[in-house]
C-alpha cells in the first residue's frame, strides 16, 4: 500500500520545473523579438536634413554684396562664408571681407533669418570676366553665382 501511495501522492508533483522553464523562455524569446523590433525601428528614423533658405544677392555702388534672406531656416552668423572664383583659374581669391549681420531694420543679429542681410566688400579691383561665387553655411550652398560682375 505503501507503493500505491507513492505512486499517486497529489502533493508531489514533477511537471513544475517545466512550466518555470516554458515561461522562461517565452519571456528571452518576446525579449529577443521586441529588441529586433527596436533596432530596426530606429533604421527608419531620417538623418540630419541640410539648412534650407531663399537668399537673394545685390551689388552695390560702394563695391559690396549684400545677401538678403527670403525664407527658409535660420543659420547661425558664424556659419556662413562667402568664397568668390574666377572661372578660368578656379584659384579663390583674396578673402573678402564681411561686415556685420544685421536684420531689415539694420539692427546687428547673430543669425542669419528672414529679413536679414550678410554684406561683403568685394576684392579691390573688382575681378573681370567669369566669376562664382557662393555663401556656404557648415553643412550646404545657400547661394550661387555664376556670372559677370556688372559694378
Amino acid at each position: 500500500m505503501n507503493e500505491i501511495n507513492r505512486k499517486y501522492d497529489v502533493n508531489k508533483r514533477d511537471d513544475a520545473a517545466t512550466s518555470v522553464v516554458g515561461e522562461i523562455l517565452l519571456m528571452a524569446l518576446v525579449i529577443i523579438l521586441v529588441s529586433l523590433f527596436a533596432a530596426s525601428a530606429f533604421d527608419l528614423l531620417p538623418g540630419d536634413r541640410q539648412s534650407v533658405a531663399d537668399v537673394s544677392m545685390s551689388v552695390n555702388d560702394d563695391n559690396t554684396l549684400s545677401f538678403w534672406h527670403k525664407g527658409g531656416d535660420w543659420i547661425a552668423g558664424d556659419d556662413l562664408t562667402v568664397t568668390m572664383t574666377k572661372d578660368s583659374t578656379k584659384d579663390i581669391l583674396q578673402p573678402i571681407e564681411t561686415k556685420p549681420l544685421v536684420d531689415w531694420e539694420g539692427q546687428p543679429k547673430a543669425v542669419f533669418d528672414l529679413g536679414g542681410c550678410y554684406t561683403v566688400k568685394l576684392p579691390d579691383p573688382i575681378p573681370t570676366g567669369e566669376v562664382s561665387i557662393r555663401l556656404t553655411s557648415s553643412d550646404s550652398v545657400l547661394y550661387a553665382f555664376d556670372g559677370v560682375l556688372k559694378p
